[in-house]
């Protein structure tokens, strides 16, 4: 019984080391010879379609008609400032708490000045040039 124990481990212990060797191999992968290896790979994998859509718009660009481009730039211009003033003067719009008060105040200021231009009025009755008629 112990010599077929040792020759099983013995064939166990033999391929184990076989089996090792074979898989360190197979897990390897050689790096393609250029400059920077994968990570050139990957970039280009990475990055490489958006500089393909960049060019392909550059050609479009190319072959429009430069006035179209302008005129359509125009109206975006248009398009931006009819937004812009929309959202300030919604923004900057007063409250109705806002307007009753400026309301009062107008009122207030109006009061005043009226008291005043009727007091000069009713003063000015003793003016040599206004009596002088």
């Amino acid at each position: 019984m112990s010599t077929k124990l040792a020759k099983q481990t013995l064939n166990l212990l033999n391929d184990t080391k076989k089996t090792n060797n074979d898989k360190d191999t197979s897990k390897k992968l050689k790096l393609p010879k250029i400059n920077k290896g994968i990570r050139k790979v990957k970039h280009e994998m990475r990055y490489g379609r958006h500089k393909k859509t960049n060019l392909l718009q550059k050609e479009k660009k190319r072959h429009e008609n430069p006035l179209d481009q302008l005129y359509q730039e125009e109206l975006s211009a248009e398009e931006r400032l009819k937004r812009n003033v929309q959202l300030l003067q919604s923004a900057l719009k007063a409250s109705e708490v806002e307007k009753s008060i400026y309301r009062d105040v107008i009122k207030e200021a109006k009061s005043k000045r009226g008291k005043k231009w009727s007091s000069e009025v009713d003063g000015s009755e003793g003016d040599a040039a206004y009596n002088s008629d």
